[in-house]
């Protein structure tokens, strides 16, 4: 049987040359558009008026001081961010430091005709060049590189700067006396040349030591002040002020903690009262649905793929808010100054129909008044009123540099034990060394071997512990409630001729100042783990002033680790010489 084929083709056979009407989409049923927005309720409205203007009236105060927790009160004039009041801790007065100060002193020297005095100040504060056998122990071998090629080269500018101080206006004894003293007629001129390396060094480093930061708290790991602050009606307020991971204050970093009235010790203040009236704007965010029905969208965000949990109610109400009521909210712009609090008296809004709605705070309800919240307004205890703040900090316009410690706290179940671990350390030449280099330089390999024809077992007391691996030992505090501090410990060693040393920890995490002995909270060391690691920062503050400080930052580890260390071995030993 012969197949049959039909063959249809279907081209366009314009009968003009215009295109326009085809491009009008003209809507040929416009009853089902009609019918299409019945159903979705776009027929349904109300005789609601839209917002004309918003009159507000408002008082501000600001920041007067702040203490770390217990301690005496200082002063916030606005001149330093909060950050680095707070948190800038003394520099280490490493190789590195001392050196580079040192050839600054002798190059200001130089560039004022002193160069002659340089030898003197090489004999009074020269470096000393390192004993070998120290050098060879040392763990750190960019220190110990560096040490022999400054050691009898160069001077202590560290040590120089101190006695600087010190000797302030005169000159430090080393320079005054022989064999090392500049003559009379150019102590003078010398002096004033050095403060030049004085003044440098409190602008750039302001303290070099081993002073911690004044709201650092070693058993919390965590910075912990209190800021002053007054209301409108001359009370005084005290914020609890906890800084984020990253160590910025925003204004969800303070909760109000205690008021009291003013007394004849606080400076008296003047609020500032405003008025004022300015017109509302629709809210505004990445995804928003458009405000015409028959609008095409941009779908750069789908809120219809967020499938959330029954029991994720944030989400659900995020959600609704994004899709349903987006274009029902609107927000009125207020410029607050910064290091200031604004309380909100009055918030009218008025209307296109000529009314008027008074519209209260968002946290006046019954309850408790801790359980209650408002954007941008900080936690109250002790009072209901609605307080919004603008720290006195530079938040998010802290720059932050490479880690120069780290420091990792961890739970050893297999050993029953926690750890700190000392991961990166800040060496003698100034850079980052990594601490599983301690262990390699201390040799920490096994390798005893037995003799030729000699047992195979050999019996080991405890294994080996890395160098940079500190114990933290349980200490009982209160036994009958149970409570126990984590203290810092020391790994002891045994050298071949007997004689026992122990490895402590070298870095300033684990070595605060003014602490003996050390212990952590136990909380603090939990089994997701715990990373404290030291940053450098800098910030531009309101004034055109530049800062950099030093500041530590809290934040959660890696979990559960294993040291390895086990008791009462006997392990299998290879012959020696096969």
């Amino acid at each position: 049987m012969k197949s049959i084929t039909y063959w249809n083709r279907l081209e366009p056979r314009p009968r003009g040359r215009e295109v326009l009407e085809s491009l009008q989409a003209r809507v040929r049923d416009p009853l089902w558009f009609l019918t299409r927005q019945l159903q979705m309720g776009e027929f349904q409205g109300e005789d609601a008026a839209s917002p004309a203007w918003v009159q507000m009236a408002y008082g501000l105060t600001r920041f007067t001081g702040w203490s770390p927790r217990g301690g005496a009160t200082q002063d916030i004039d606005l001149t330093t961010p909060l950050e680095e009041l707070s948190q800038t801790e003394a520099f280490t007065a490493h190789l590195a430091l001392r050196v580079e100060l040192g050839q600054l002193a002798e190059e200001l020297l130089s560039d004022a005709g002193h160069g002659a005095q340089i030898p003197l100040l090489l004999r009074a504060y020269g470096i000393n060049a390192p004993d070998e056998a120290a050098v060879a122990l040392d763990p750190d071998g960019a220190e110990a590189r560096f040490a022999r090629v400054v050691g009898g080269r160069c001077c202590d500018g560290v040590a120089l700067y101190r006695d600087l101080v010190a000797a302030s206006p005169d000159l430090p004894a080393a320079l005054t006396t022989p064999p090392n003293g500049i003559a009379p007629a150019l102590r003078v001129a010398v002096r004033a040349v050095l403060d030049e390396l004085v003044a440098y060094v409190d602008r750039l480093y302001e303290d070099i030591g081993d002073a911690d930061a004044p709201a650092w708290r070693p058993d919390r790991l965590e910075y912990d002040l209190d800021v002053v602050a007054r209301d409108t009606s001359g009370d005084v307020l005290t914020y609890d002020a906890e800084p984020s991971s990253d160590g910025s204050f925003d204004w969800y970093a303070f909760d109000l903690r205690a008021r009291r009235a003013a007394t004849a010790s606080d400076a008296p203040i003047t609020p500032v009262t405003t008025t004022l009236s300015v017109m509302p704007t629709h809210v505004r965010f990445r995804g928003m649905p458009n405000h015409r029905w028959w609008d095409f969208e941009s779908a750069m965000t789908d809120f219809g793929a967020v499938e959330p949990e029954s029991r994720d109610l944030a989400r659900l109400l995020v959600v609704d808010f994004m899709t349903v009521a987006a274009n029902d909210w609107f927000v009125v712009p207020l410029t607050i100054p910064v290091g200031s609090i604004c309380e909100l008296q009055l918030l009218m809004v008025h209307d296109v129909f000529g009314g008027r709605t008074h519209v209260p705070p968002a946290n006046t309800l019954s309850g408790d008044i801790t359980r209650r919240w408002a954007m941008f307004a900080s936690t109250s205890s002790v009072d209901e009123g609605v307080r919004f703040i603008v720290p006195p900090a530079a938040a998010s316009g802290v720059m932050q540099g490479d880690t120069i410690e780290e420091v990792r706290f961890l739970r050893d179940e297999v050993a029953n034990m926690a750890w700190a671990i000392e991961h990166r350390l800040q060496s003698g030449a100034g850079d980052v060394m990594p601490g599983h280099e301690r262990a390699v330089r201390h040799g920490e390999v096994d390798e005893t071997l037995s003799s030729r024809g000699g047992p195979q077992l050999r019996y080991q007391l405890e294994t080996m512990v890395p160098a940079h691996w500190i114990p933290l030992l349980p200490v009982a505090v209160d036994p009958a409630r149970g409570e126990v501090e984590l203290e810092r410990g020391a790994v002891v060693r045994a050298r071949d001729d007997g004689t026992l040393f122990t490895l402590p920890a070298l870095g300033r995490i684990l070595n605060p100042s003014g602490v003996t002995p050390y212990r952590i909270q136990e909380e603090e060391v939990s089994r997701a783990g715990t990373r404290v690691s030291r940053v450098m920062c800098r910030a531009r503050w309101l004034n055109g002033d530049t800062f950099h400080w030093i500041a530590r930052r809290k934040g959660v580890g890696g979990g559960e680790g294993s040291s390895g260390l086990k008791y009462d071995l006997a392990r299998f030993a290879e012959e020696s010489g096969v």
